[in-house]
This record gives structure tokens, sequence and C-alpha cells, in this order.
């Protein structure tokens, strides 16, 4: 739970607490913090507070005495859900450590939680065979974001080994051992392939994948992508929908909608989180319908997409929100409804707002 305050700490600073550390010498408000029932962590940068709740503690119970330590009255600061919500609720940051394009490890952030998974040998055993040819290796590795993804970090990072193994199999490392050996431009020539059905057929799960993880999508490939949804790999379906998304077309909107039916968690997400970076008010019923998923990640992405886009057509639905069960999902819906009903113009998403600004130079 994100909480804004007035005073901002200087560029470069922040503030790392947890309730087990000594915290003989934190500020006074870090110790008042943790004397409230259910603050288990806070991390503070610039001018916002990063709560870590108990989850045996509901958020009810703490805000209120957040907002009496700070001194906000009831209309203003932590009663305001602009002031105190996430902006990336659920969301787990993917990482993946690299040594001249060659994969060495993944790294998850959930929040201020890191999680690590290791890939299997081959993937060692190439960067130590390429490596002889650096003067430093360890200088040279670098952390390479992804896109997030949305669940348990202890099922996400296996779920993402096993994509790279997929993807990078024996030929490809081998290349990439050769490139890194031969020259310091080792970039990987690795061009876009189209895609066919007949290459979805393959039994093998991980070829199906490599060869999915090569396409550059446009509309051509709405069959192929369709045909992806229905794959039994949700990390094959997954990676369809995120491909939907890059289609800035309305045609790609029955096909988000077949993802946001889903069984898998993520996929549902991530098709919520496309249709929110393309923007289509089309979109707005079939968002409206998604307030009642059973999971509270894609709730809460509905809520949003809501507050982004929504208009008057979805004010009984955010109404019957504001029953959710989750904290997180309520408050959501509340701003929505006070953007709605205010009267106050939708602006989209951010990634929305930045692709229109750009199309207007």
């Amino acid at each position: 739970m994100k909480i804004i305050v007035d005073e901002r700490l200087a560029d470069g600073n922040t503030e790392n607490y947890k309730r087990d550390d000594d915290l003989s010498g934190a500020p006074n408000y870090v110790k008042e913090l943790f004397d409230i029932n259910g603050v288990k962590g806070l991390y503070r940068v610039i001018d916002f507070i990063a709560l870590e709740r108990d989850p045996r503690v509901a958020w009810e119970q703490i805000l209120p005495e957040v907002q009496e330590l700070f001194g906000a009255s009831k209309d203003e600061s932590l009663d305001d859900p602009a002031n105190s919500v996430d902006e990336h609720f659920g969301e787990v940051k993917v990482f993946i450590q690299m040594f001249r394009n060659i994969p060495m490890q993944v790294k998850l952030e959930e929040g201020d939680k890191e999680h690590r998974f290791g890939l299997p040998d081959q993937f060692m055993n190439a960067v130590i065979e390429a490596s002889t040819v650096s003067d430093n290796m360890l200088e040279e590795r670098k952390w390479v974001e992804q896109s997030p993804r949305y669940g348990a970090p202890e099922e996400i990072g296996p779920e993402v080994v096993e994509e790279i193994t997929a993807s990078y199999h024996e030929e490809r490392l081998s290349n990439l051992i050769r490139l890194a050996s031969e020259s310091k431009q080792f970039e990987e020539n690795r061009p876009w392939k189209k895609v066919t059905l007949e290459m979805l057929d393959n039994p093998n799960w991980k070829e199906r994948y490599a060869a999915l993880d090569r396409m550059d999508p446009t509309l051509e490939d709405l069959p192929v992508l369709d045909k992806a949804l229905d794959d039994e790999k949700a990390s094959i379906r997954r990676l369809a929908t995120a491909y939907l998304g890059m289609i800035e077309d309305q045609a790609v909107l029955p096909y988000l909608y077949k993802a946001l039916n889903d069984k898998a968690v993520n996929v549902r997400r991530t098709a919520g989180d496309c249709l929110s970076d393309l923007g289509f008010t089309e979109a707005i019923p079939k968002m409206i319908q998604t307030l009642e998923d059973p999971s509270r990640l894609v709730r809460w992405r509905a809520a949003m997409f809501l507050y982004e886009i929504g208009d008057e057509t979805a004010i009984s639905a955010l109404k019957n929100a504001l029953n959710d069960p989750e904290f997180e999902v309520r408050m959501q819906a509340k701003m929505a409804l006070t953007r709605i009903q205010g009267g106050e113009e939708a602006k989209g998403s951010i990634w929305h707002q930045m692709t229109e600004a750009t199309k207007k130079k």
C-alpha cells in the first residue's frame, strides 16, 4: 500500500525497514508505524511510503492508525484513495541476468522482496565458455527487465526458467557462445519468424513456445494467436495474449476477451493489462463483467481500467465493487466512482496517454 506524504526525501535517498530490524537508530515515525498492529515492513522513497502488512490484519484496521499518526484530517491525505492506491497491485517484476546475451539467472521483485532462481547447467556452462574472451565477466553482467507477471513468486520463477529453457535451445546457445568468442560485436542476429498454424501442432511445448517467441505480431497473425490461446501450456497462452496487446487495432478485442476467460490468472491479468494499454472504450462492458472475476488481481485490473477509461455505464457495477472482499479492489473502485461521478474526463492509462502524445507530435 502506497502512502503519499508531504515531506520529500532527498533525491537518491531511501529508507527500508522490517519489523524485526534493530530500530534504535530509526526515525521516530518509523518506530511509531511499527507500533501499529499489522505493519510488517516499510519502504520510503521521494514522497511516498510503501507499507507491507501482515496478511492476518486488514488494511481497514491499519490505515486509520496511520492516518492518525500523520495527522491527516478526514477529508484529506489517506482518506483520499488516490493517495493510498497501489498502481501496480499484484505485479511481480521479472529480470534476467545476462552475460553477452546468454541468460545466467532469474530475479523476481515483489515490492521490496527479492527472489532468485537458477537456470539449468547448460546456461552456466555456456557462460563459462563465453567468458574466456572477457577481460572482466563480472562487470559485463547486466540485469535485463522483462514484462511483469502476476501471482506467487514461487510459481512465477520456475515458469520463467522453463520459458528461457524453451527459447534458448542448444543450437541457439552454441551460436551465442560463438558470437561472444569471435568479436566484441556479440549482438544476436535473430530475425523475426513467420509462425504458422502447423508450428503450433508440434507435440513438444518447448518447440511451440520457441517458435512463438520469435514472432513479430501483426493482424495477419490473428489466426495463429487465436490457436495459441487454446494451447495447453499457460506460458504459450500468456505470450499470445501479450502479443495481442502489441497489435494496436480493435480487431484484437474478441481475442483479448477470450483471454479474459482463461483458466490461468496470469493470462487473464495480462489480457486486462493489454486492454488498459490499448484504451478502447468498446471494452468497457467486458471489463464491467470482469469486476466479478474470481481473482482479486484481475478484479483490481478491471477497476483500474474503469478508472482510466470507464463512463457512467460502469457506475452500478462499481458501487457493487465497493463491497468487494479485497481492500485494494474496493479502493480502486472508489477511485473510479469518484472520477466518473465527479465528471472528470477519462485520460486512459499512462501508456495510452504516452502513445497518444507521441501520435500528436
